[in-house]
């Protein structure tokens, strides 16, 4: 095979241009870009003639710390903060937002809407308070049926999208808490959601599940927690005099670990489901199942701060199969023959399209400062591909074509393997005289390093790869003012 160097895949550059300096920004679906500065969201068209120009602003009721968009619903979700304390609030109907002084409805979560004010909710945008026992940490939306997952200490809350039947013409968005997942001993940094698959990052632990709707074996609907002797103290030795000895005594690291499939349940974290919907929901998860546990261990022989080595940039990557189709309609490069582009697709592409959806295949990625982690995890687990950075990486985002990886003044771009992997998922004997897939064992290659000044954080959606820049005035010596950010 050849291996192309210093090719990148970009074709144009612009700069968003933001009134504020950015500090959190997501990508909105189908045609919009959101830039969150203090309290101000700004949404920014990136397709057609009006690239990168203003469509509207709204102000938020605190600092946004977290953002998130879901294009199943259209709805922008925030973890804000103000006066010390933090709120999960969901921005619906943002897209009615014509001026930023144009009337607000806001509402609780769960509540019913009287018919009498069903026109006011269409032409207003409407934010969803929505209450929750503990401190919201991190959030994440499913790209398929938009239900919103969050994080807090120890705990994960699910909240399915549903939607208020006002009449035959005009229906309300809304959710409700559906499910609490109880996780010990883990507090989550960063989590990911898609079609009930779960994954969850601390700074050093990776946990993937499946939730399933189907009880076995006739579990019953309430799952009470379940002692069990923890297998990581009885591996390692760990007696229960060492464990009461005082933490200035000594620093135990626990060694770094690998469980795959149902060797996962060997892990030592205790899951458990607690119901909290209506009992007409349609979608229940009674039962989980453990796919994916990995523990790093921080090396403290090279007497690095533990801030240096934590994990970064957890995603859950699918790929769908929308039609009826073989699997050589692919985007890992095959062009399609004139006739088949109507036909099937296989994409992760997030379009509202009237047919169904079926998850083709499931990655899973995370890194660390030098190196990331490629897992599939649908049908069957296990590592596809290690990635070497040749310099530390500050945060990386995987898409089934490139993984874009940025560190202080780079951003680096790799191949992957998720197209066709799941190619071959679908079809062991793509490989004819006619077609030909790249075998998922094939090494992967470095693109490109392009160099940018000051990175910063790094998003990507549909065909565009979103940067944060900010520029340090020491490095440049032409410039003594403060530092700006650029978008």
């Amino acid at each position: 095979m050849v291996r192309l160097y210093n090719l990148h895949p970009f074709g144009s550059q612009q700069v968003v241009p933001c009134k504020l300096e950015p500090e959190r920004f997501c990508g909105g679906g189908r045609d919009a870009l959101f830039v969150a500065a203090g309290c101000k969201v700004e949404a920014f068209a990136v397709s057609g003639q009006e690239l990168c120009q203003q469509r509207c602003a709204f102000s938020t009721l605190g600092r946004v710390l977290r953002l998130a968009y879901s294009e199943a619903g259209d709805y922008l979700v925030a973890i804000e903060e103000k006066n010390k304390a933090t709120f999960l609030r969901a921005y619906v109907n943002w897209r009615s937002k014509r001026t930023e002084n144009s009337r607000v409805c806001i509402r609780m979560v769960g509540h019913n809407v009287e018919a009498p004010f069903s026109e006011t909710f269409r032409d207003q945008m409407s934010i969803l308070e929505m209450p929750l026992s503990e401190t919201p940490l991190c959030i994440s939306c499913c790209p398929v049926k938009g239900d919103l997952l969050v994080g807090c200490t120890n705990k994960l809350v699910l909240f399915s999208l549903k939607y208020q039947v006002i009449n035959e013409e005009f229906s309300v968005l809304d959710f409700e808490r559906s499910l609490i997942i109880h996780i010990d001993s883990i507090t989550p940094v960063e989590i990911s959601f898609c079609v009930g698959y779960v994954a969850v990052m601390s700074d050093l632990e990776v946990l993937i599940l499946k939730l399933e709707s189907d009880p076995k074996n006739g579990e019953s609907v309430t799952h009470h927690p379940r002692k069990t002797n923890n297998p990581m103290k009885q591996a390692e030795g760990i007696s229960d005099e060492t464990l009461q000895l005082e933490p200035d005594d000594f620093v135990i690291c626990q060694k770094p670990m690998e469980l795959l499939g149902e060797k996962s349940e060997q892990s030592g974290v205790s899951v458990t489901l607690e119901l909290t919907g209506l009992a007409d929901e349609k979608i229940k998860y009674f039962h989980v199942q453990h796919l994916l546990y990995r523990r790093f261990a921080p090396d403290i022989s090279s007497y690095v701060l533990s801030d240096d080595i934590k994990l970064h940039s957890l995603q859950l990557l699918p790929i769908y199969q929308t039609g009826q189709c073989d699997s050589a309609a692919v985007q890992w490069g095959e062009r399609l023959r004139p006739g088949r582009a109507d036909r099937c697709s296989l994409t992760s592409d997030r379009k509202k399209s009237s047919q169904e959806k079926e998850l083709l295949s499931l990655f899973c990625f995370f890194s660390l400062p030098h190196v990331g982690y490629l897992y599939m995890i649908v049908k069957s687990v296990e590592l596809m591909s290690v990635y070497q950075y040749p310099e530390r990486s500050q945060q990386a985002v995987l898409t089934p074509q490139f993984l874009h990886v940025i560190t202080s003044n780079n951003l680096q771009c790799f191949t992957v393997r998720c197209s066709a992997a799941a190619a071959r998922e679908e079809d062991p004997y793509v490989d004819t005289t006619l077609k030909a897939c790249p075998p998922v064992s094939l090494d992967v290659c470095a693109l490109r390093i392009q160099l940018f000044i000051g990175l910063k954080a790094i998003c990507h959606f549909k065909n565009h790869v979103i940067l944060l820049t900010k520029a340090d005035p020491e490095s440049i010596p032409e410039r003594r003012e403060s530092p700006k950010r650029l978008l």
